[in-house]
């Protein structure tokens, strides 16, 4: 299966690459059975290894993708959290033909949720907020900055040029209001917790009863301001459960704020850059945004 181009330099990753890449550095795995795995991922080609294992691939340079920050932040996670999160297995190099450090992880059994299909909305929002609650409470001495670990003012230009693309869609009026709400919200003013950051439904487990089994995609994660995690809220959970999740969190109205304008500048920046490439990322950027849209601040 061919990776879809998204990017202007992305690499183009073929299992071929990954068997040549198993022989030199891990031939012990090299005989087992290599399948794509289908992804909303827009950094990483990951393809399925045998029955237990995922290879992750990293096919454009820079963006925070380093598989030896994430192999650590896994490594520092290991055992403190309800529910499971990749092993790492072990760390590749480059070769001659690809460029990067890569990684291979345990495979972790699980369904990401459809926000539409939830049977115990409820359920997972007493896992996330548990989740969550026990990731912010992991000593943070060290750890990284999240990607979406700081303050939205850097995003602004871009976040407004985002909207204004949309305007033929969207009520680009209520789209800058609701932004321009979250720049005003008060900082966090508390110390940097454990994030991690990118709480999209792809990167989410359930199992068959919708409960959360599973976290996906550390590359991203570190430590900041909480209000990112609440991404999941416009983007993971139905109507119904979306203010449950913020009473059960117990989150303040300005953490709520910027939270909202983090799900915002997700969306509005991921829908025109993926829309013709990436099914997976359009799909959650065009869900958050309904639900945005229907919100008056």
């Amino acid at each position: 299966m061919v990776i879809p181009r998204m990017h202007p330099h992305q690499l183009e990753v073929r299992a071929s690459d990954v068997r040549r890449l198993l022989r030199a550095q891990f031939p012990g795995w090299a005989s087992e059975a290599i399948v794509r795995v289908p992804s909303a991922g827009t950094t990483n080609a990951m393809f399925r290894l045998g029955a237990d294992k995922v290879v992750r691939l990293p096919f454009i340079p820079g963006d925070g993708v380093d598989p030896v920050v994430e192999a650590e932040t896994l490594r520092r996670l290991a055992g403190a959290l309800p529910v499971r999160i990749p092993r790492v297995l072990a760390l590749g190099e480059p070769d001659a033909d690809y460029p990067y450090r890569w990684s291979v992880l345990s495979w972790t059994p699980g369904n990401a949720p459809v926000p539409e299909r939830l049977c115990a909305a409820s359920g997972l929002v007493d896992d996330l907020c548990g989740f969550l609650r026990v990731l912010q409470g992991v000593p943070a001495d060290a750890a990284p900055m999240a990607q979406r670990g700081g303050e939205l003012a850097p995003l602004d230009g871009e976040v407004r040029a985002a909207i204004e693309q949309l305007a033929s869609e969207y009520d680009s009026e209520l789209l800058h209001a609701l932004w321009d709400d979250a720049l005003g919200a008060a900082p966090w003013r508390h110390g940097a917790v454990w994030l991690h950051s990118d709480l999209l439904p792809s990167n989410l487990l359930v199992d068959g009863r919708g409960r959360l089994c599973g976290v996906l995609d550390w590359a991203a994660a570190g430590v900041g301001d909480p209000a990112c995690e609440l991404l999941a809220a416009w983007n993971v959970f139905p109507a119904g459960a979306r203010e449950l999740f913020r009473a059960r969190l117990g989150v303040d109205d300005d953490t709520w704020r910027r939270g909202r304008g983090w799900a915002l500048s997700q969306a509005v920046l991921a829908l025109p850059y993926y829309r013709t490439t990436n099914p997976g990322m359009t799909e959650m950027a065009l869900r958050s945004l309904a639900a945005l849209s229907s919100e008056r601040r």
